[in-house]
């Protein structure tokens, strides 16, 4: 096994072979990521794929790796996240059924500083539970406004709900939230 300033290195002065070894070495991390954030959503081929996609990545981004930051398998790790919470962003908009539970709070932590992060996850935890709190269909709609990006009309048309019931609902929420968690939003 080799370091990772070894696999740096032959990464970037032999991206082939330092791809191929990062690959060898980390292959079943960055499947156990994805697969555990998409499995039961998804088809294992779009899993696999996303996790060549990762491995992709790494190969393209090579030269902006930064090991004074973090371990290679820190990097993979937040990589793995990212682009799962991506592929699970695309295939929910794809199939316009959102469900609270299946957000966590590791999804929504950058992972670049370990302590940030934990700091980061508490909070989301927070404010996820406080959003499960407010009760369908309102969570669903919180979701989907501000961790999903969707509009107005969008949601409107997914869950069968005029546009300003929905930015009603939104804003009523929001209110909720701010109580609920001490006018921190």
């Amino acid at each position: 096994m080799l370091s990772d300033k070894e696999i740096y290195s032959l990464l970037t002065t032999e991206p082939e072979k330092g791809t191929a070894k990062i690959m060898k070495q980390y292959m079943a991390f960055v499947y156990t990521i994805v697969y555990g954030k998409l499995s039961g959503i998804t088809s294992r081929q779009e899993i696999e794929e996303c996790v060549s996609d990762i491995f992709y990545e790494v190969y393209r981004t090579r030269n902006s790796i930064d090991l004074e930051k973090g371990s290679l398998k820190a990097y993979l790790a937040v990589l793995s996240k990212r682009r799962a919470v991506d592929l699970f962003r695309k295939l929910s908009k794809k199939a316009g059924e959102i469900s609270t539970n299946d957000f966590d709070h590791e999804w929504l932590t950058s992972g670049d500083d370990v302590e940030k992060s934990v700091i980061d996850g508490e909070i989301s935890e927070l404010l996820l539970s406080e959003i499960k709190a407010l009760g369908e269909p309102d969570s669903q709609i919180i979701i989907r406004k501000y961790y999903l990006g969707q509009s107005t009309k969008i949601i409107s048309k997914a869950l069968g709900l005029k546009p300003n019931t929905v930015d009603k609902k939104v804003s009523r929420a929001l209110v909720k939230l701010k109580q609920a968690l001490g006018g921190a939003i």
